[in-house]
């Protein structure tokens, strides 16, 4: 098993092992998080791909392995076009690594993630610069209700959170960061230096609300960050300005975390 420094490029990477007992401290604190100490199936998948990459680095992990190993599937009658449970399990493994470095894993030194297209695990040493730049812009675009019921929810929801976002990132003194509210149909400039776009969509039922949210790097089309946020409450203004703080809080302390806004 290798792991990849990041920054560099493919063709000059510097690769070297990684051993197994490091290998074991890194599975063991990343099954410890929140977002995975609750589920044994997403353990048991990250220990069978780390245990195939320590002993066989050079054989292909293939979906069906992982569908009999991990899975319990019967060799004899196993077939991986109709039966999507390893593909549906690994995106779900994708988002969940995705969400931890993006939060409470931005101090691991090692970080794991699972490349679109492989069922093999990649590892990526030294955590990158915090991403904010002294003078960069935050983009909010209108959320979007995707639910029958909701649309005047969420169109307040955008308000409270953009001026919440106001007093955290306008008003601090240890950076320049300017908040933006975008009207619907109003595209971005691809190109925006140190630009960003916080997206989201929201689902309201009877008593219960969620508000799922990503924040994209403009200029690279890279999702940075993302959250989910539920209420069980009926959706009133109250339950506006409870959501808008929790998104607010996360979202300041991602950019925050290290204390250092530099890059």
């Amino acid at each position: 098993m290798v792991i990849k420094h990041l920054g560099a490029t493919s063709g000059d990477a510097a690769l070297k092992p990684l051993a197994r007992e490091d290998v074991e401290q890194i599975l063991t604190r990343l099954l410890a998080s929140p977002l995975f100490a609750k589920s044994r199936r997403m353990g048991s998948l990250l220990r069978f791909m780390a245990e195939h990459d320590l002993q066989f680095s050079d054989i292909p992990l293939t979906e069906y392995a992982i569908g009999i190993a991990v899975f319990g599937r019967d060799p004899l009658i196993y077939n991986t076009g109709d039966d999507p449970v390893v593909r549906v399990q690994v995106g779900r493994l994708r988002r969940k690594l995705l969400s931890h470095y993006a939060t409470v894993g931005q101090q691991d030194p090692v970080q794991l993630s699972v490349p679109a297209g492989s069922y093999r695990l990649a590892y990526e040493l030294d955590k990158p610069k915090a991403l904010a730049t002294r003078h960069s812009v935050l983009h909010i675009q209108p959320f979007t209700c995707i639910t029958r019921d909701g649309d005047d929810f969420t169109l307040g929801l955008c308000e409270e959170l953009s001026c919440r976002l106001f007093d955290s990132f306008e008003r601090s003194d240890s950076c320049t960061r300017h908040v933006q509210m975008n009207v619907p149909g109003k595209s971005i400039n691809a190109q925006t230096r140190g630009g960003y776009s916080l997206e989201g969509s929201v689902r309201v039922e009877a008593t219960r609300v969620r508000a799922s949210v990503r924040l994209v790097d403009v200029a690279r089309g890279r999702i940075r960050w993302s959250g989910q946020f539920d209420r069980h409450r009926p959706y009133g203004i109250a339950t506006q300005q409870d959501l808008a703080e929790s998104i607010c809080r996360s979202l300041t302390g991602y950019f925050t975390r290290d204390g250092s806004e530099e890059r």
